[in-house]
């Protein structure tokens, strides 16, 4: 007898209910492409911040080494002026992740309030506010960004480029969110929550919001993906951050006539872009299966 007492107790000490967030890392941790992706981007942002720090020049430095090869004395080699390419690099992959994430944040912000206000009240409101998401979905974002830019933002001001971006890619976040409401708001939490009185705007923030948290994580880091590229693309142009400064996309565009002679100049910020890009966009994958709610696992 004293043999079946003890089991269940046994039974009982083993057993142990693992919490959301203990699942949803473990799924991360199993998506290889992803961890790699993330080990991959903390590496690039020591590069961009600690870097400058150590290393023995600035991107605003001219040494007497004009046109130099890869070398160890300057493992990216330099350009005709002399500036040391690698810190340009740096500088460069500073510029463009701060402008990204700015662009995600603005983006995420505005297209995650808008999606949820649509679709919690529908109706006649819902209508009218995707009217205007499918107007703005229909202008050539690159194209728009730059005619706003050349007319009244000064490229030089970093802050304005991520305004103007964050400002034209909202309505996929708003897409996105908006889908998930509307799933969300025939749940029985939320009519629970309205027969205890609970208004809109209590409903969205404390209710709606959370439980659609793992969607709005994933399409912000596809947002980050999508800036980077937005904004080498505007810099290419030559309407986004300006000289005395840099970014990849400016260093990419004032050395795409170098690629035969000087390959350096143009591969490594071009490199960069990629790898920002490509890693953000795997991370992103990974969030997405970890927080699918469809993966169930055992919970043991």
């Amino acid at each position: 007898m004293s043999d079946a007492a003890a089991r269940p107790v046994a039974d009982t000490a083993v057993v142990r209910e693992r919490r959301q967030s203990e699942l949803v890392f473990r799924r991360f941790v199993r998506h290889r492409a992803a961890v790699t992706s993330l080990i991959l981007f903390v590496l690039v942002v020591l590069f961009a911040y600690v870097g400058p720090l150590v290393w023995k020049y600035s991107y605003t430095d001219i040494t007497d080494d004009l046109s130099q090869a890869p070398s160890l004395g300057h493992p990216f080699g330099t350009d005709l002026i002399g500036h040391d390419t690698m810190a340009q690099v740096m500088r460069g992959t500073q510029q463009s992740l701060k402008i990204a994430l700015a662009i995600a944040l603005i983006g995420t912000v505005l297209g995650t309030l808008w999606g949820a206000i649509a679709g919690l009240y529908r109706g006649r409101l819902d209508f009218l506010m995707m009217r205007i998401v499918d107007v703005v979905l229909t202008l050539p974002t690159i194209a728009v960004a730059a005619a706003v830019a050349v007319q009244g933002a000064d490229g030089s001001r970093w802050w304005s480029i991520a305004v103007i971006l964050g400002a034209l890619t909202w309505p996929y976040v708003s897409r996105v969110v908006r889908g998930v409401v509307l799933s969300l708001r025939e749940q029985e939490f939320i009519e629970a929550a309205r027969a205890l009185g609970a208004g809109n705007t209590r409903i969205i923030l404390r209710h709606l919001l959370p439980n659609a948290l793992g969607s709005i994580v994933v399409v912000a880091t596809l947002t980050i993906a999508t800036a980077v590229l937005g904004e080498a693309a505007l810099s290419f142009l030559g309407v986004g951050v300006q000289a005395p400064d840099t970014s990849l996309g400016l260093l990419v565009s004032i050395n795409r006539d170098t690629v035969s002679t000087r390959p350096w100049l143009f591969y490594f910020p071009g490199m960069f872009i990629i790898l920002i890009a490509l890693t953000f966009n795997f991370v992103g994958d990974g969030l997405r299966d970890a927080l699918d709610p469809k993966q169930t696992g055992a919970r043991r």
